[in-house]
């Protein structure tokens, strides 16, 4: 019996594993969420979002007007039990719902750019940015080809298409042919509120301390930010 994405994320993911992509939302996302809350009414997207933790913590700071894409019904099915969920749409590909879809203050990818072909990049953040309120934001989460080791990232899942750079994501954006955006790249970084954590973030520190140092003895070109992961964060001024 074939195994179902749903049922391989349940597999995967403990209650612990879940409640630590809940810390780093709130510790990478948390001040941008926060940054919305003057405004009555929040209107989210979330691009396929998996078990719902991105959808589960919008739910617990008051946020309950979400709509979600996935490709899985059953994801679909699962979330709308679970939470406050507005509207969820089946596809596959964004561009094909964009008629359907509302304008919102706040659209996320977490790991799901990586899984689209490249083809379609482009026109993937020119249909996000155009569904943006004035002064919403895109969210994206993506591999860090940055850090050398990367590749444990990219390859750690036969249907991740691509891994990221700082510049390739700039790149990404400005060959998108949108305009009028602030636009900002940073880590996805690991929280400090726990002891573990704090030993991670140190032994983080050092370990990219060494690799920034061998690249800068290799010679060429090399990036600051080695996280993991890579957020892109677009914001829409008028």
């Amino acid at each position: 019996m074939k195994e179902t994405y749903l049922f391989r994320l349940q597999r995967i993911y403990t209650k612990k594993s879940f409640q630590r992509k809940l810390d780093y939302i709130e510790y990478n996302f948390g001040p941008i969420i926060r940054r919305f809350k003057s405004r009555k009414n929040i209107s989210v997207l979330e691009v396929g979002p998996g078990l719902g933790e991105f959808v589960k913590y919008l739910n617990s700071v008051g946020v309950k007007d979400i709509d979600v894409i996935d490709s899985d019904r059953n994801v679909l099915k699962n979330l709308n039990k679970k939470f406050n969920i507005s509207n969820s749409y089946y596809s596959d590909n964004i561009i094909s719902v964009k008629n359907r879809l509302r304008k919102y203050d706040l659209i996320v990818l977490i790991q799901v750019l990586e899984h689209i072909s490249a083809k379609v990049y482009f026109s993937v953040i020119k249909t996000l940015y155009s569904k943006l309120k004035k002064k919403g934001t895109v969210l994206i989460v993506v591999p860090n080809a940055n850090n050398p080791l990367g590749s444990v990232e990219r390859y750690g899942d036969l249907q991740h298409q691509m891994a990221f750079t700082s510049q390739s994501l700039k790149d990404l954006v400005m060959g998108s042919g949108i305009v009028n955006y602030n636009l900002e790249i940073r880590g996805y970084s690991i929280p400090p509120y726990s002891l573990i954590n704090l030993i991670r973030i140190l032994l983080q520190k050092i370990l990219h301390l060494i690799l920034l140092g061998l690249m800068v003895v290799n010679g060429g070109s090399f990036f600051k930010v080695m996280t993991p992961n890579l957020t892109l964060i677009v914001e829409k001024k008028s």
